[in-house]
């Protein structure tokens, strides 16, 4: 049976609905942390959650960079499926 194999177009980036951050103290003065967008799929009437970010860090200055940095580019982000919200 043949298949398709061409590259599909990249789904076009969707506007940011919400953003959710979670910080959780780690044993050993460590973080992690969690970054998620949620995203409105207005063709398919429905919400797309995509996790930007899972990550364990050491301080929380590595965390406020990173949080600066996905929020930067968030809007951007590619359109995936995660953690639907």
């Amino acid at each position: 049976m043949p298949f398709d194999t061409t590259a599909a177009a990249p789904a076009p980036a969707l506007p940011v609905q919400f953003i959710d951050i979670k910080i959780t103290p780690l044993p050993g003065d460590a973080y992690a942390l969690e970054i998620g967008a949620t995203f409105l799929d207005e063709e398919n009437l429905e919400f797309v959650g995509q996790d930007l970010v899972s990550e364990r860090v050491a301080t929380l200055d590595h965390v406020l960079a990173l949080i600066a940095k996905n929020l930067n580019s968030a809007p951007a982000a590619s359109r995936q499926q995660g953690s639907g919200a």
